[in-house]
């Protein structure tokens, strides 16, 4: 499976255990320990080893009186955090229940030993290797097996045993090159286009990732790849909302996690009542985002290059982000991803680059064999 660790939520990609679909799941990166219903349905509740009962995600926003904000930036602050290694544990397991690995009306879900790949920030990866520090952060992950419960809405307990075997590392933003680039199958789509910049407007960070396509008479393309942090992603949008709705309502405190949700939905939880602010978010949103804009000005200077933008933040600006490519990019030099794939693009991606690694060890496994039976043959 496929894992883009983003600031904002965590996107999981893997392909469906019966039909032919590559599932893909983004889940908000919200936490909240979980609180006693006396009545009605239960919130699904998730347990990992002899951790506190814990919500995520959007029941988490929805039913907690506190969600705590899990923490925001690189990956070793991240990685190491207990609640987040809680909630990526329980992540896996719901992405295994998406993608229909689940068994109905069994208690006793199974022992998973899986292959991750990872997305990472770009500036933590270099071409042969990954940075000391994420990999001390990532050892823990790989250790020992973990023990994921999961209690439903009518109170019934389903429990996985979860183990990473091989965590594979890929720079983020190259996830979305990778997804527009090659087929499922791993092959290389014809294209004329030899330089392409990736734009990537996650909830964090800000990237840009630029792909250098060199084509050669075998049908295999050297790529060489440059990635470059700009700037924060949408977080400092959330932020702002999250000032302006303070001015107006003081008793109004907003987590990270939940003034990204204000931002992505357009609505606040006040007097008990869900509000519109859609108008508040979209006058902050043009006041704020001349910002990140302004990078992508910069770039489409650049009229060399193909350009593409991704990431959640591209569904926030799609109006601003058309409104600027359509005044300084000619159709074919541009592409802004369609709203239903750009939050999902990296761990899709992702997802492609594991499969292409697997194969390629099978492949070489194989080869090795061969080569010793020639040997004891002769």
């Amino acid at each position: 499976m496929a894992v883009d660790n983003g600031n904002d939520a965590l996107k999981g990609a893997l392909l469906h255990a019966r039909l032919p679909q590559l599932t893909v799941r983004r889940i908000s990166t919200a936490y909240a320990p979980a609180e006693v219903m006396r009545v009605g349905e239960e919130v699904p509740t998730w347990q990992v080893d002899a951790s506190e009962p814990f919500w995520i995600g959007d029941q988490a926003l929805q039913v907690a009186t506190t969600v705590e904000s899990l923490p925001i930036g690189m990956s070793p602050e991240r990685l190491l955090d207990r609640r987040w290694q809680h909630f990526f544990f329980a992540c896996l397991a719901e992405l295994l229940r998406a993608a229909g690995y689940e068994r109905p009306g069994q208690s006793w879900q199974g022992e998973y030993r899986l292959y991750v790949s990872l997305g990472l920030p770009n500036e933590e990866l270099s071409r042969n290797s990954v940075h000391p520090t994420v990999l001390q952060a990532l050892r823990p992950l790989l250790e020992t097996p973990r023990l994921v419960q999961r209690t439903d809405e009518q109170g019934h307990t389903n429990t996985w045993r979860l183990q990473l075997v091989d965590v594979m590392p890929y720079p983020q933003t190259f996830g979305s090159f990778v997804a527009w680039y090659y087929s499922p199958t791993g092959e290389a789509l014809p294209t004329e286009v030899v330089r392409h910049v990736t734009v990537d407007i996650g909830g964090g960070q800000l990237h840009r990732c630029t792909v250098t396509i060199d084509p050669r008479p075998d049908g295999r393309p050297r790529l060489r790849m440059q990635a470059t942090l700009l700037d924060e992603g949408t977080i400092a949008l959330a932020r702002a909302v999250r000032e302006h709705l303070r001015s107006l309502y003081p008793g109004v405190r907003l987590s990270d996690t939940e003034a990204q949700q204000v931002l992505v939905s357009g609505t606040l939880l006040r007097g008990g009542r869900r509000v519109d602010v859609t108008s508040l978010v979209s006058d902050v949103i043009q006041a704020r985002a001349q910002r990140l804009l302004t990078h992508l000005r910069h770039l489409l200077q650049e009229e060399q290059t193909f350009v593409m933008c991704t990431g959640g933040g591209t569904i926030l600006l799609e109006r601003p982000l058309r409104t600027l490519l359509g005044q300084r990019r000619a159709q074919e030099s541009m592409l802004i991803v369609p709203r239903e794939l750009a939050a999902v693009l990296n761990a899709a991606g992702g997802y492609l680059l594991a499969q292409a690694t697997v194969q390629q060890r099978i492949q070489q496994r194989l080869t090795a064999a061969t080569a010793s039976r020639d040997e004891e043959d002769h």
